[in-house]
């Protein structure tokens, strides 16, 4: 049959409890670099943090938890149709953050291996729970864990790296249209109307 939905639960928990406030070592490993799964483009992992940081968000406060937050809330859905739902825009992420495929990847692509068990483990757990209350019940202990992985990811993301990358003035927008970068009708959108 499969786990109740309540251990689940617990385990979630225990792993939250684990990663609330010392930078787990999934953690330290993305700061440092370390990815032994060999995940990065050219070589590096600014794209695993990127990642790390953007679907950690979506699969927490961002998409995943206002839109299970609705449809738990939706009488017209009922406890099947919601936990489905959660699968849908969930499994997916949580697999390719966490998941293993030797010999191309021999270790979790994104260092998350929780991830892919606990979403699993939850997915086992549906035939136990019989009511939204619930599935609201077991979820509010994954979003909590999913917003704790996603703090730790937007805090030691290299934000400074965005110091570079400066928003174009009117007059460079207008250099860029001058050199045919840029169409003309650039110029007549939304500094027409602002006058920035």
């Amino acid at each position: 049959m499969g786990q109740n939905w309540k251990d689940v639960k617990a385990k979630i928990e225990r792993d939250l409890d684990r990663i609330m406030w010392e930078e787990p070592l999934e953690v330290k490993m993305s700061r440092l670099g370390v990815f032994p799964s060999g995940s990065g483009t050219h070589e590096g992992n600014l794209s695993n943090l990127l990642y790390q940081v953007a679907d950690t968000q979506a699969m927490s406060w961002w998409t995943v938890e206002p839109a299970m937050l609705q449809a738990l809330d939706d009488p017209d859905l009922d406890v099947e149709a919601c936990k489905k739902f959660w699968a849908y825009t969930t499994v997916h992420m949580a697999h390719l953050m966490g998941d293993v495929d030797p010999p191309r990847c021999p270790a979790p692509w994104m260092n998350l291996p929780t991830l892919s068990e606990l979403c699993d483990d939850i997915v086992d757990s549906f035939p136990s729970i019989k009511t939204k209350e619930e599935l609201a019940s077991l979820l509010w202990s994954w979003f909590a864990y999913m917003n704790r992985w996603n703090r730790w990811f937007f805090l030691v993301f290299p934000w400074e790296l965005g110091d570079n990358l400066k928003r174009k003035t009117k007059e460079e927008v207008a250099a860029l249209v001058e050199s045919g970068e840029l169409p003309a009708e650039v110029l007549s959108g939304i500094w027409a109307q602002t006058g920035k």
